[in-house]
């Protein structure tokens, strides 16, 4: 399921939501519908490593074996 981020434009309360179908969410502070889709990021380790590097599970976890 989709997960994302909104800002809140009648009280600015910023915070993640998961979307299902066409379902719009509302602030979970004050309930107010009128929302803007903010850009996410996702994490990383602290090295840097791992997500967003370019390889993937397969290629890193190939045995190379037949």
């Amino acid at each position: 399921m989709p997960l994302f981020e909104y800002q809140c434009n009648a009280c600015g309360r910023r915070f993640e939501a998961l979307v299902v179908g066409s379902r719009k969410p509302a602030c979970p502070r004050c309930a107010g519908e009128d929302l803007e889709k903010q850009f996410s990021t996702f994490g990383m380790g602290a090295s840097g490593r791992g997500f967003g590097t370019g390889v993937s599970a397969a290629a890193s976890c190939s045995t190379g074996g037949g």
